[in-house]
């Protein structure tokens, strides 16, 4: 009788091995050959589910945000509309550790998209998340009416998007001076200057 095998089992074990490697050895260790021995498996057997290691990437990179996504659907989000945009924008910064790896592997995976066609339509699908994603926030502060009428609601989107992602990058290389505490203050601050409260 023929053995079954569960092939999304299969996909998960490999992206946890790679995740294993990435946070212990960092990113540029999760060869093919390397991710298979951790997994328990062949080179050849894990090609039949990655041929590149840019496919790789790409199921990593689906992992990293359906774990998040999954967090944060578990997440008791605040009432007070200010309080809550702001816990939203800190689960997209590195304040812990799994977003610190989640992090790291989003910055790496979208500077190898920069010479890799493979990997820049899920590069531009992500980067357009963190805008859809401000846009959001800045429409939930306006349908609760304390946007500040003096906002220029267009530029907002893109500089809430362009602080985010300059929060997270300088978190991971300068953990000292960006701290969670710090990253914490500055997202707070930065909301507060657009309300009207």
């Amino acid at each position: 009788m023929p053995k079954i095998v569960n092939h999304e089992q299969k996909r998960k074990l490999i992206a946890e091995a790679a995740w294993k490697i990435i946070k212990n050895e960092g990113i540029e260790k999760a060869s093919i050959r390397k991710v298979a021995a951790e997994a328990g498996m062949s080179s050849g057997a894990l090609r039949h589910y990655f041929s590149t290691q840019d496919e790789m990437l790409l199921f990593i990179m689906d992992y990293f945000f359906d774990a998040g996504k999954k967090r944060s659907d578990h997440k008791e989000w605040s009432k007070d509309p200010l309080k809550a945009v702001e816990e939203v924008l800190l689960e997209l910064v590195p304040i812990d550790e799994e977003k610190k790896i989640e992090t790291s592997v989003w910055w790496i995976f979208a500077l190898r998209s920069l010479t890799s066609h493979a990997l820049k339509e899920k590069k531009d699908e992500l980067t357009d998340g963190t805008y859809e994603l401000a846009n959001s926030m800045i429409e939930i502060l306006t349908l609760k009416g304390i946007l500040s009428d003096s906002v220029n609601v267009e530029l907002e989107r893109s500089r809430l998007s362009a602080l985010i992602e300059g929060l997270s990058f300088h978190a991971l290389l300068r953990p000292d001076v960006y701290t969670p505490l710090k990253v914490k203050e500055v997202i707070s601050y930065h909301l507060k200057t657009l309300c009207n409260k």
